[in-house]
């Protein structure tokens, strides 16, 4: 009855509606824009983007797909050599050229990994094209590890005084075990889907916050208050409620959302090569966590959650604290927004604090590639581990404090 009551008051305000209709909105904008960051251009110049896009960018990119082994390399080094001295690329700039650019459409992965593994030691792509030969291609995924150590040890680099040795060792360690060699296949489905993902969650928790925030402050604002937490039940069945009732929404909003979202884009996109290492990308080449695009889908998944459970409550509680809706809706603004303007050095305790605050959680992305570890004893903590195991404590105890903020006060 009292969770009734509860959903009742919450569904009958008009702005709580306007909110689940602009949820509505942003997943639509969302998955649009993560559709249509696929891109196809043909020898005229014409570009196309999402389903028809996606389908040929699938059929060109699998004559390209399987083991990414000494064989594929030289295949898809002998195809660039072909590319570049033809008629075509002399003729014009490759840039504007739409006859080279259609064609290294479906080896374009092969030449970005190439490119990440070679160029910097020919100077430029085009100058490793032509220079780089067959035999030369036994080290592509040593130079990945080798490229890390003179990373790491190089005493220009800001990694050099800012990791310690159990550090190096940690990262090189993540380097060597990484499986190679890789297996390639189309995966723009999983590499859309992941990056427009943090957009979603950081506006959408900013729009639930609109709702979450009146949940205990609106008892005040209807002048309900005096009565509703000066009883015995009021102070503990219905409080209990709206902890409840605060949970449910916050679940209920969030996996419909992602779920909406993950259907439309991998439906239209497509899953293939949910199995593939991340690395297999080139955007994601250098990260040294080892998991599949699958792995890193559902792990952003579960960090989202966590992170709105988080923020959920927080702004729940400070709208219990201060009894004020106005200041609740400002934290997941401030949460979200402020570490982007924390400019700081590397070696500060802040750059240290930044790699585990709450918008890591929307942004998994981002807490994978953030270059700072935790040593804890004999063990090496990366930022992600440290903010899916502290989050969900810290969200337990803010929903105790929401339920004990009115247990013993006396409401005037």
């Amino acid at each position: 009855m009292l969770m009734r009551f509860e959903l009742q008051k919450l569904y009958s305000k008009r702005s709580n509606l306007i909110v689940l209709l602009l949820l509505l909105a942003l997943i639509g904008y969302s998955s649009y824009q993560a559709i249509r960051s696929v891109e196809w251009v043909d020898t005229q110049g014409n570009w196309e983007t999402g389903y028809s896009a996606a389908q040929k960018l699938r059929q060109a990119r699998g004559r390209w797909s399987g083991t990414l082994n000494q064989e594929m390399l030289e295949k898809g080094l002998e195809t660039l050599k072909e590319i570049y001295s033809s008629a075509e690329a002399q003729s014009s700039n490759i840039e504007e050229n739409w006859v080279i650019r259609n064609q290294l459409q479906g080896v374009g992965e092969i030449a970005d990994l190439l490119s990440w593994s070679y160029a910097e030691a020919y100077g430029s792509f085009e100058k490793m094209v032509s220079e780089l030969q067959s035999e030369d291609l036994w080290d592509f995924y040593a130079n990945r590890t080798e490229e890390r150590k003179e990373w790491l040890y190089d005493k220009s680099s800001w990694a050099y005084y800012n990791y310690t040795e159990q550090e190096k060792q940690y990262i090189l360690k993540q380097y060597e075990t990484m499986e190679v060699p890789l297996q390639l296949s189309y995966h723009e489905g999983w590499v859309q889907a992941n990056d427009q993902l943090p957009s979603l969650l950081k506006y959408s928790i900013i729009l639930l916050s609109f709702l979450l925030a009146g949940i205990f402050s609106d008892e005040f604002t209807l002048k309900t208050a005096a009565v509703y937490y000066n009883t015995v039940h009021g102070r503990t069945k219905a409080t209990a409620a709206k902890i409840a009732l605060g949970f449910l929404a916050i679940t209920a909003v969030y996996w419909i959302s992602v779920g909406i979202y993950s259907i439309v884009v991998l439906g239209v996109l497509g899953t293939d090569g949910a199995t593939c290492l991340i690395q297999s990308h080139s955007g994601y080449w250098f990260l040294w966590e080892n998991m599949t695009f699958l792995q890193k889908y559902l792990l952003s998944l579960a960090a989202g959650y966590i992170g709105y459970l988080f923020i959920g409550f927080l702004v729940m509680w400070i709208s219990a604290k201060t009894k004020s809706s106005v200041l609740a809706v400002l934290i997941p603004s401030l949460v979200i927004l402020l570490p982007e303007y924390l400019g700081v050095d590397h070696s500060s305790l802040m750059f240290y604090a930044i790699g585990i605050l709450p918008d890591r959680l929307l942004d998994f992305s981002g807490a994978l590639s953030y270059l700072v570890l935790y040593p804890i004893g004999n063990h090496i903590l990366t930022s992600w581990t440290i903010i899916l195991t502290v989050y969900p404590y810290i969200t337990m105890l803010l929903s105790f404090l929401c339920y004990r903020e009115y247990r013993h006060k006396q409401i005037a």
